[in-house]
């Protein structure tokens, strides 16, 4: 009897996590690629990336998106929004994410979607854009989200701390 409600407890254990997960893609703000020129310009601390101190202008980062739905073989996952996580404070600054698609073939990109963050609170924003569900075609395109964090002052506090897409 005692094995049968520790299995029973396991059982429930390992369901909690994977029913928690609700988005198919996912990147922390700190593991994007970042452009040549943004060296130095930005600081990370756990999943957050954002301006280093005394620092402005524009600063991209690139996160790639891989399949985690399938094969690569006529994937359509039927993905239809771009999330992001981000904090934007000030009328001194924005954050900026795009969702773009490129063509295996010729490298042609075209943007899916975007997110321009409003000045708010000094609090994680939580914004998303949508797409149409064939958009998304793994067999045929390659996916990258891009990330502008940008400040003309130092005291505005831009920062990215999660895109995701479902």
């Amino acid at each position: 009897m005692k094995t049968m409600r520790f299995l029973a407890l396991a059982a429930l254990l390992v369901a909690l996590p994977l029913s928690a997960q609700t988005y198919d893609w996912s990147s922390t703000g700190s593991t994007g690629n970042f452009d040549y020129a943004s060296t130095y310009k930005y600081s990370t601390t756990g999943p957050t990336v954002k301006f280093g101190p005394f620092q402005s202008g524009p600063i991209n980062f690139r996160y790639p998106v891989t399949n985690t739905y399938s094969t690569g073989s006529g994937s359509v996952p039927g993905w239809t929004t771009l999330h992001a996580t981000f904090t934007d404070d000030s009328s001194s600054g924005s954050v900026t994410v795009k969702l773009f698609r490129v063509n295996k073939c010729d490298y042609t990109e075209t943007q899916l979607c975007s997110i321009t963050s409003s000045d708010g609170a000094n609090a994680p924003v939580c914004d998303s854009c949508t797409y149409a569900s064939t958009d998304v075609d793994f067999a045929n395109y390659y996916y990258y989200v891009e990330v502008t964090l940008a400040r003309s002052a130092t005291s505005a506090n831009e920062q990215i701390h999660a895109v995701a897409l479902n």
